[in-house]
């Protein structure tokens, strides 16, 4: 799979049982529809109402000076739309509900504004965010996408 972003090839990094797409190249993460609401899913597997893609889906578009990019899967236009309990962090999120693309730090973002939320935050997702996604480095890719 390329990147929405910068069009490098992503590399998929297995977590948790969920393989996430990042892209080395300039930090990107690519989360397939629902994978996003199970990452974040607290200590009863209860995943947070705004990140079920049915919500994102009915989510406006924001008013964003960002480029307009592509789903890797559909390749069709991704909205912009704002996420999250206070719906601070902007992302790309595609139409047909393929998923969504998180710019570098955005997912750590979205976990500060999470923790704010709930005063709490999964520990594996701390070390999940704080190990990797958060600095954009690649860590260990196993496969290519």
């Amino acid at each position: 799979m390329n990147c929405p972003a910068c069009k490098s090839q992503m590399f998929v990094m297995e977590y948790d049982g969920l393989e996430l797409d990042h892209c080395p190249a300039c930090a990107g993460v690519w989360f397939d529809g629902g994978e996003l609401a199970l990452l974040f899913a607290d200590a009863e597997d209860q995943a947070h109402p705004e990140l079920v893609p049915g919500v994102l889906a009915g989510l406006p578009q924001a008013a964003s000076a960002e480029r307009k990019r592509r789903c890797p899967m559909c390749r069709r236009s991704m909205r912009k739309v704002n996420i999250g309990p206070r719906r601070r962090v902007l992302v790309d999120a595609c139409v047909r509900g393929h998923g969504l693309f998180f710019d570098r730090g955005e997912v750590a973002d979205l976990a500060r504004d999470i923790q704010f939320a709930a005063q709490t935050l999964p520990a594996r997702v701390i070390a999940f965010l704080g190990g990797t996604l958060d600095r954009g480095d690649a860590a260990h890719p196993t496969e290519e996408s």
